[in-house]
């Protein structure tokens, strides 16, 4: 009798403590929460990294948390080569890849932004990019394990040595230069009379201290935020190739996340886009004055002999990328 008195008793109260628990939410699972990683080779001083904190930020804001993404910088996962191998995986969620030209192996066409002098601005890479070309790569790269979510900005690359001040073709024989491993760079450094040396970029820094190369080429946020002018002695403003750099994402990790958290992530991979092009645009205005002031002398060149001088290079490779994609560049060139 006094057991039924007590649960008796009991039984509102506990009803009271559920009836709570519901209506506050405590009832309720909590949402899952999508950890994710994004990768890329260069310092947290560059650019790119500084927008791509914003745009991890903007992603777990409006997915109230859902999707926190964490930005890993300095190739601490390895080289570029390494990350695109870890999207391919699903071991690495997101990269930022600083070269449309690193899918070259498996997708032959994006080696067409490789093609020397081929911007006269950015504005019309932009246009390209967002374009046309862009869709075109996007597809390319598509069909090999990988998905395309934005092209950003890397930059237009230019020359430093520690041989000389280089303001002509000629003055480009014999020095060493890191390159990557791109056939049309190669031929570009063979036909102005210089030595590429293909290495990553994580041993660049390294193989510059020690001489192991002469010279290296890389747009100025690059020469700036990797700290190159400690190790070079000249910049020469070529203005060469102009490079995009792409947000990537793992096919197998994107397709498990909800259709809403999808489109938030790719609004924002947009949006801070161009977030970054006006980064590193604003810092080129300003890192010439600076540059100097850290001991690096620099100097204009002949872009006209240069373009002169490369003029084999787009003959080899314009019948190897064919005329509908060669027609889409010129149509952005003016080419």
């Amino acid at each position: 009798m006094k057991n039924a008195a007590l649960v008796r008793r009991i039984l509102p109260l506990m009803a009271c403590i559920i009836l709570i628990a519901v209506s506050s939410g405590l009832g309720q699972a909590a949402p899952r929460v999508e950890k994710m990683n994004l990768a890329h080779v260069l310092a947290s001083s560059h650019p790119c990294h500084q927008a791509l904190i914003q745009f991890a930020e903007a992603v777990e804001k409006e997915t109230n948390g859902r999707i926190q993404i964490s930005i890993i910088s300095g190739g601490a996962l390895g080289g570029e080569k390494d990350e695109i191998d870890q999207i391919k995986m699903g071991a690495l969620d997101f990269a930022l890849l600083y070269g449309v030209s690193l899918f070259q192996g498996m997708a032959p066409v994006t080696a067409i932004e490789e093609l020397p002098f081929l911007w006269s601005s950015r504005e019309q890479a932009y246009a390209a990019y967002d374009g046309e070309l862009g869709a075109k790569l996007t597809e390319a790269i598509g069909k090999n394990g990988v998905r395309v979510l934005a092209y950003w900005e890397n930059g237009f690359r230019h020359f430093t040595n520690n041989v000389k001040p280089i303001v002509r073709p000629a003055d480009m024989k014999s020095i060493k230069f890191r390159t990557a491993e791109s056939a049309i760079r190669l031929d570009m450094f063979k036909q102005l009379g210089a030595a590429a040396v293909p290495m990553p970029f994580t041993e660049l820094f390294t193989a510059l201290q020690q001489g192991t190369v002469d010279g290296q080429e890389n747009p100025l946020s690059i020469i700036d935020s990797s700290r190159l002018y400690e190790v070079q002695k000249y910049l020469s403003l070529s203005g060469h190739i102009w490079n995009a750099s792409l947000m990537v994402v793992s096919p197998g990790r994107w397709n498990k996340l909800s259709a809403e958290d999808r489109k938030v992530i790719e609004a924002n991979a947009l949006k801070y886009r161009l977030v970054a092009r006006e980064l590193i645009r604003e810092q080129d205005d300003k890192l010439l004055t600076e540059l100097k002031a850290k001991g690096i002398a620099v100097n204009g060149v002949d872009k006209a002999a240069f373009k002169k001088a490369v003029e084999p290079v787009w003959a080899k490779y314009e019948a190897k990328f064919g005329k509908d994609i060669m027609d889409i560049v010129r149509k952005y060139s003016g080419n």
